[in-house]
């Protein structure tokens, strides 16, 4: 798993057009979900009691905001940006997959080429593949939610009802993580021209392993995050303000070598 983690680390160094690309994606989409947050939070703590006013103006505030959410078309809106941001969303995460997957399997072209090339030829199936992992993946909640709503309805507690409820959600977050890995195996072979049937297949027989190397560098990226906020603590000030900003290029590179590194292990696999 070492030699793995080496060869993918070498892996990732040598895609820094991809990094840098969804590094100012990244960036580029915080800024876009933080101007709308703004939008909608600022004028609405300006009108927020404050702590010098009675308990009563609170209740006013708190009631008032109710028959505005349920009786009003207020956040119809609002509503609306959400669900045109998250199909974009949707619909540009396999355009950037589709260059960042081509890129790793193509190194031999131009870096930047080979990125746009990618997107070129593979949005639609990467599209088709994305989709398809969405889809099976809350393929369960038509079971958990029938569920769950009987849990809450003969529960004495939410915090009862939570406990009951933890397993079917761990297993779901078990379910989603295993669905990630099959589906990036799979983008690998779309974008290798591997065969998807021998690819998975591939991935059957090599799970322990796959998992294993996806759950080191998972422990990794969360390491690095408890690092991050650490170093934020102890080192106030313009470093911290620079650890801060360099930590979602650190995290995106952590997620480019998740990638690579597990394309290694495919490699060897197949041609071994």
């Amino acid at each position: 798993m070492t030699s793995y983690l080496k060869s993918g680390l070498r892996a990732a160094f040598a895609q820094p057009f991809a990094t840098i690309i969804l590094f100012v994606y990244q960036m580029g989409w915080s800024i876009l979900l933080y101007k709308l947050v703004q939008g909608v939070l600022v004028p609405l703590m300006h009108r927020f009691p404050g702590g010098q006013q009675p308990k009563e103006a609170l209740q006013v505030f708190l009631a008032e905001s109710q028959f505005q959410l349920m009786k009003t078309d207020l956040s119809h809106s609002y509503l609306w940006w959400l669900g045109a941001l998250l199909a974009l969303r949707m619909l540009l995460t396999p355009v950037l997959s589709s260059g960042v997957y081509y890129s790793l399997t193509h190194s031999e072209q131009n870096a930047g080429y080979r990125f746009f090339r990618g997107i070129k030829v593979l949005t639609l199936p990467f599209l088709l593949a994305y989709i398809t992992r969405i889809a099976l993946t809350l393929l369960p909640l038509i079971w958990l939610l029938p569920k769950a709503q009987t849990t809450l309805a003969h529960s004495t507690s939410y915090e009862q009802a939570a406990l009951q409820l933890l397993p079917w959600f761990i297993g779901m977050l078990v379910y989603g993580f295993l669905f990630h890995l099959l589906f990036m195996y799979v983008q690998f072979a779309l974008a290798g021209h591997l065969g998807v049937l021998s690819t998975v297949i591939t991935f059957i027989r090599y799970s322990f392993p796959i998992v294993g190397l996806a759950l080191l560098l998972l422990l990794s990226s969360g390491l690095l995050a408890g690092l991050t906020i650490t170093a934020t603590y102890l080192w106030a000030g313009l470093v911290a303000l620079i650890i801060y900003q360099l930590f979602p290029l650190f995290h995106i590179f952590l997620q480019i070598w998740a990638i690579t590194s597990q394309f290694k292990l495919l490699s060897a696999k197949l041609n071994g």
